[in-house]
């Protein structure tokens, strides 16, 4: 059969040839890219336009036909909500843990850098924390934090210091999630410490026999060379961050946290859509969602822009 078909195309003209292998080749990449490109129609543009289009209706039930256009009346209804600007609060606090974990992992990286002993065993269980489930990471922090028979509480009490309300006071409750979001951010050790093996160790070594110490040749040879995946990973790290709901959804005892410091922005999305169905809804949720999206645009925009001030690719 190949033989045949060999036959064939040699008895075709040069153009015949040429675009019997143009139909022959776009046919078979149509067909590979046309299931992935069906998902992203489906579960990506659909839901999104879906979105946008309920945001500008009253709809209480998950029966659409019972949607009331009210034009704009619940995007101007949600900056009324004392609750939003809870939950701003609480995402930019959470957000924190995003630079935290940048500094302590630049750290650790710079000492497995240099071969420590074990630095293998070491880099695994520094990506532990990105492997596990998350839902069973927050369970097992839960259990750590837990106000009567936690482990850090039952420290306490056994040195006869009095405990710590860690889901009762928001004052506690805070810092108490911002720890957890910051061992949850492990795989920036596996992306950093492949940073650090691309380093140019000509010009590490150039520099030390030029004088430079060990503090100089960082700043000076190995932190510019870091700073394309520090982008990557505060840029990456920073929208995880702003779409933050399970954590918070877990850790609580009471749904929204001490004072509301559980209700970051998405989960006020969820909480609009399945708790407060009858006075807020989907309409409110879809253009609380549509704002959010537009606010982690332009943070992430501003942080594209910012980076032309510290990153360099050369």
């Amino acid at each position: 059969m190949y033989k045949k078909n060999t036959k064939n195309e040699k008895s075709l003209t040069p153009e015949q040839s040429k675009r019997r292998r143009f139909w022959r080749d776009n046919i078979i990449n149509t067909a590979m890219a046309f299931p992935p490109f069906l998902g992203f129609l489906l579960f990506w543009v659909t839901p999104m336009i879906a979105a946008l289009l309920i945001s500008f209706t009253e709809l209480h039930s998950y029966n659409f036909s019972m949607a009331k256009f009210v034009g704009l009346r619940n995007y101007v209804e949600i900056w009324k909500s004392n609750m939003l600007w809870t939950s701003i609060r609480n995402t930019l606090f959470f957000c924190l843990s995003v630079p935290i974990n940048l500094i302590l992992v630049l750290f650790l990286s710079n000492l497995l850098d240099r071969k420590v002993k074990g630095y293998k065993i070491w880099r695994a269980i520094l990506f532990i924390p990105k492997v596990c489930s998350g839902v069973a990471v927050t369970l097992a922090w839960q259990w750590i934090f837990e106000e009567n028979y936690g482990v850090i509480n039952s420290f306490l009490e056994a040195l006869n210091i009095a405990k710590m309300p860690f889901f009762s006071n928001p004052a506690y409750f805070r810092p108490a999630v911002l720890i957890i979001g910051i061992w949850m951010s492990g795989t920036n050790v596996v992306l950093l410490d492949a940073a650090f093996a691309n380093i140019d160790r000509t010009l590490v070594e150039a520099a030390r026999i030029d004088g430079a110490n060990e503090m100089q040749v960082f700043w000076k040879i190995k932190f510019p060379a870091l700073t394309p995946t520090l982008f990557y990973c505060l840029t990456m790290n920073l929208i995880g961050a702003l779409q933050e709901q399970s954590l918070m959804q877990v850790i609580t005892t009471n749904g929204v946290g001490p004072g509301n410091a559980a209700v970051t922005l998405v989960y006020y999305i969820y909480r609009m859509a399945f708790v407060y169905t009858p006075t807020m809804g989907f309409g409110m949720a879809c253009a609380l969602s549509w704002v959010t999206a537009m606010f982690i645009a332009l943070i992430t925009r501003l942080n594209f822009i910012l980076s032309k001030k510290w990153v360099h690719y050369d």
